[in-house]
This record gives structure tokens, C-alpha cells and sequence, in this order.
């Protein structure tokens, strides 16, 4: 059994479903109910893509596909707009690069030039 707390910690949603291989097991004296369950979250988990001008080096465009839990506090606190390298401008591809800052050094942007 899994289960998934949704974006923000807000509430728990699962939907329980049996499964076609389910086994029941009753005994007379003490019920004993076994059940493989499979849990589903009711709430979706999406990524958004997020780009920031001269970063990780100036002069390109870096964008990076943000989780939804992180994507206010990345627009608040680390510059990160909504969109592509493309809505603003930079269009081509430079290659990837990590991130330069305590913060989101493991965190893969590709790297994008006006061209």
C-alpha cells in the first residue's frame, strides 16, 4: 500500500481500488481480511516549465521543468518566470547545465541562446 500526499501538503486524497488478483481470507474465530489494494491519488502531480534570463550564465537563457509544490517558491525567491527560453526570445539550444546556486546546484536548466 502507497499513498501520495497532494502539492502543498493540503489534503490526503486516495481512491482505493481492489485488484483482479485480490484474495479474501476469512478465518471463523478472528476475521482476517487480506487484500492486495492499489491507491491512487486523486490529485494530479504536474511539473511546470520555468525560465530565467542570464542563468545559469549570462548572456542565455536557462529553463528548467519545475514540481508544482516548488513553483511558488521559485517565482518568489529565485527569478524563474512561466514559459520556455522560446516565449522570451532564446531559441537555441546550447546544452544543459546545473544550477550555480547553494540551492539548486543539482538542478539541470537547458541552456538556451538567441542564436
Amino acid at each position: 500500500v502507497s499513498a501520495h500526499i497532494c502539492p502543498g501538503g493540503m489534503s490526503l486524497s486516495l481512491a482505493a481500488t481492489l485488484s483482479t488478483s485480490a484474495a479474501l481470507l476469512l478465518e471463523s474465530r478472528r476475521s482476517l481480511l487480506a487484500l492486495p489494494v492499489l491507491v491512487t491519488p486523486l490529485c494530479a502531480r504536474s511539473d511546470e516549465v520555468l525560465h530565467i534570463l542570464d542563468y545559469p550564465k549570462q548572456g542565455s537563457c536557462g529553463e528548467a521543468l519545475i514540481p508544482d509544490a516548488g513553483i511558488p517558491f521559485v517565482k518568489a525567491f529565485g527569478g524563474l518566470e512561466s514559459g520556455s527560453c522560446a516565449s522570451a526570445g532564446y531559441s537555441v539550444k546550447e546544452g544543459e547545465e546545473n544550477g550555480t546556486g547553494e540551492r539548486d546546484k543539482d538542478r539541470t536548466y537547458t541552456v538556451y541562446g538567441k542564436g
